[in-house]
């Protein structure tokens, strides 16, 4: 009889084990990029400029700014995948003229850095930030 019990339990934790593992919610591999974030971007090596990014979860949704200068330029569409790393962001500035332009960013957090790619048009670079 305790045998049987035993063997009953352990069918039990594993298939509560598998229906934990299938689950339909993600495993966070990372932290959320939640915070504040600085460092700089430009075209080149030798041309960079100073920027902050702050980010901040709101109902599931990766939210929030990018001070570059005296602009504060908040996120139209942000993305981040937990598993991957993976951030994307957009946002919308005045250019020369008065124009707008549509920045797209493409990026990867590790730990407390993030770093990968921005572009507009035909203009891009890349940028680099580190969690405070």
């Amino acid at each position: 009889m305790m045998r049987s019990k035993t063997i009953t339990l352990v069918a039990l934790a594993m298939t509560l084990f598998v229906l934990g593992a299938c689950s339909s919610q993600p495993v966070l591999s990372q932290e959320t990029p939640s915070g504040k974030w600085s460092g700089d971007y430009g075209q080149s090596a030798e041309r960079r400029d100073s920027i902050t990014v702050d980010l901040r979860w709101e109902d599931k949704a990766l939210r929030g700014s990018v001070h570059a200068g005296a602009r504060l330029l908040p996120l139209t569409k942000a993305s981040f995948d937990s598993q991957t790393g993976a951030i994307a962001m957009e946002f919308d500035a005045e250019g020369n003229g008065g124009r707008a332009v549509h920045y797209i960013i493409d990026g990867k957090v590790s730990g407390t850095a993030m770093a990968g790619t921005w572009t507009h048009g035909d203009q891009h670079g890349d940028f680099r930030v580190t969690k405070e």
